[in-house]
């Protein structure tokens, strides 16, 4: 894989701290992803099995679908305030809170900021930041390479799973040669993708079928048809017996639809708040729509809370595209 000869640096200094220390603490963003928990549970991994002793850590519990990885039941939410670390590596978090204050700076002697977002801070004693990589995954990919770690079969699963779900199996504009490349050496080490593709995509409960069926019933568009939107309420939640969590794939389909620019599931979480997820094709950026509202995420992909019950939060949103998409 390409890399530039400041990002060679970086990993150079993140290879340095890791020789150096010998207590980890691991963790990615709230609201944890294929991604972050892949890229998480293999660093957990490697520096385990190079002695030294790491845990992954995340307030918020994990996603089913990763649950097939190796170690992600070992995944730990909290930290004693006298606990202390050598280093913390944390992924994908906008800034060190961003990761849900499982510790403070104060608790760790170094820190590693490890990101592919568009919007992010330089909150470490080393920032590998790579908004062009298409997940995070490829980055610490690209640090065992570096260090020539050769990777067990399990320890690529998970960086597979974090490459797979960030690119929407390498149908997202964010894919690159690099994510085919990194994919290809990561089978290399005998990832079976076809048990991968299964785990994440199809072992799914009748019930979130159901919820699918539900969501696409109703969607609508709005501004000309440039806009798709699909509303998910408690209601469709209790009659499915279904949870937020089972909803993640549904924002995919309001972006299938001819002529359509942005799509948007609005899921109501009680009458003053709403959570919405965001697609858009490749020139839409969809962060400086999801920016009005605290929100972040990628500039095809991203998310953001609303204040408003959920019939307001779709007019708020409808205004501001309006504006935009003239």
């Amino acid at each position: 894989m390409s890399l530039f000869k400041s990002d060679i640096n970086k990993i150079s200094k993140i290879s340095k701290i890791i020789k150096q220390s010998k207590i980890f603490f691991i963790a990615g963003h709230i609201k944890p992803d294929g991604d972050s928990i892949g890229s998480a549970l293999a660093l957990m991994s490697v520096l385990n099995r190079i002695g030294k002793e790491a845990c992954v850590y995340s307030v918020d519990e994990i996603p089913k679908f990763v649950k097939f990885l190796k170690g992600s039941n070992k995944i730990k939410k909290t930290v004693k305030k006298t606990d202390k670390f050598d280093c913390a590596i944390i992924l994908e978090s906008v800034n060190f809170s961003r990761m849900g204050d499982i510790i403070t700076p104060s608790q760790t002697k170094k820190i590693i900021n490890i990101d592919h977002h568009l919007t992010y801070t330089d909150f470490g004693n080393v920032n590998y930041i790579v908004p062009s990589s298409s997940s995070t995954a490829e980055l610490v990919l690209n640090i065992f390479e570096y260090m020539k770690i050769k990777l067990l079969k399990h320890e690529a699963e998970c960086l597979y799973t974090g490459i797979i779900t960030d690119t929407g199996r390498f149908q997202q504009v964010n894919t690159t040669p690099d994510s085919h490349v990194a994919s290809a050496k990561l089978m290399e080490y005998g990832v079976d993708v076809n048990k991968v593709y299964k785990e994440i995509y199809e072992n799914r409960s009748i019930n979130i079928l159901k919820l699918q069926g539900l969501a696409l019933y109703g969607i609508k568009t709005i501004l000309n048809n440039k806009v798709s939107y699909i509303l998910l309420t408690k209601d469709m939640f209790k009659r499915t017996s279904t949870s937020e969590e089972d909803s993640e794939d549904i924002v995919n389909y309001t972006i299938r639809i001819d002529g359509v620019i942005v799509g948007c599931v609005f899921k109501e979480v009680d009458g003053k708040t709403t959570k919405v997820s965001l697609r858009s094709v490749r020139n839409f950026n969809l962060l400086k729509v999801v920016c009005e509202f605290g929100g972040g995420g990628h500039k095809n992909a991203a998310g953001c809370t609303i204040n408003a019950g959920i019939k307001e939060a779709v007019r708020i949103v409808e205004d501001i595209l309006g504006k935009k998409l003239k």
